[in-house]
C-alpha cells in the first residue's frame, strides 16, 4: 500500500501538485529521473523542483533565460535553454545515462500543437515514461490541436489517463510500470 500521507516541510512547488503525485506514486525514498520541458524558473511553479530536493535527477528544457539560478538551485539538473524542438531527446537522454524507462515526462509549453508535437518527438526516441503530466489547454480553444491528439496518442500506447483537469492538463501513467493499487490510489487522492 502506498503512503499518501507524505510529509513534505510545506513543499509544494508545481502549480497543480504534479510533484506531489509523482512522490505519492514513487515514495519518497525513490531517486528517479525526469525530463521536464517547458520548465520555467528552476524553483517557482516548477514541476520538477521538489524531486530533485529529494535526489531526483534529470534534463530541463525552456527558452527562459534563467541559467545562473538553474545552475545555482538545481545542480543535479541539466539544463538547456533551448527551443524545445531543436533538442536531440534521444542524445541528452544518453548523455546523461538515463535508463530506457524515464520514471517522470512534464510537458508545458505554450502555443496551440507544440506539447503535442513535442510529445511525439520524445516518443520518437524510444524510452518510455512511468508517469506523465501535459499541459494542454483546453480552456484555450486547444481541444483539437492538443487535448484529443495527446489523449488519443497515450492510449494508443497503453498509458492510462489517472487525473485530469478538462480545461489544463492530464496525467498519466504507464501501467507497465506502475501497479494498478498505485494508480487507483492517486485517482483517488
Amino acid at each position: 500500500m502506498i503512503n499518501y500521507d507524505l510529509q513534505f516541510e510545506n513543499d509544494v512547488y508545481a502549480g497543480g501538485l504534479q510533484d506531489i503525485y509523482v512522490m505519492i506514486l514513487f515514495g519518497k525514498e525513490y531517486q528517479g529521473t525526469f525530463v521536464d520541458i517547458g520548465c520555467r524558473h528552476p524553483v517557482f511553479h516548477n514541476n520538477t523542483y521538489l524531486l530533485e530536493k529529494y535526489g531526483w535527477r534529470g534534463l530541463a528544457v525552456d527558452l527562459e533565460y534563467f541559467t545562473p539560478e538553474w545552475k545555482e538551485e538545481r545542480p543535479n539538473s541539466k539544463y538547456l535553454n533551448r527551443d524545445a524542438f531543436s533538442v536531440n531527446y534521444e542524445d541528452e537522454f544518453k548523455r546523461l545515462n538515463l535508463e530506457s524507462s524515464i520514471d517522470f515526462l512534464s510537458i508545458d509549453l505554450e502555443v496551440s500543437g507544440e506539447r503535442f508535437n513535442i510529445l511525439k518527438k520524445v516518443f520518437e526516441t524510444g524510452y518510455e515514461f512511468k508517469a506523465i503530466t501535459i499541459e494542454h489547454d483546453a480552456y484555450c480553444g486547444f481541444d483539437e490541436t492538443e487535448k484529443i491528439p495527446q489523449r488519443n496518442f497515450l492510449q494508443e500506447r497503453g498509458y492510462i489517463l489517472v487525473k485530469q483537469c478538462e480545461w489544463i492538463e492530464d496525467f498519466w501513467i504507464n501501467p507497465k510500470y506502475i501497479t494498478e493499487d498505485k494508480y487507483e490510489m492517486l485517482k483517488q487522492v
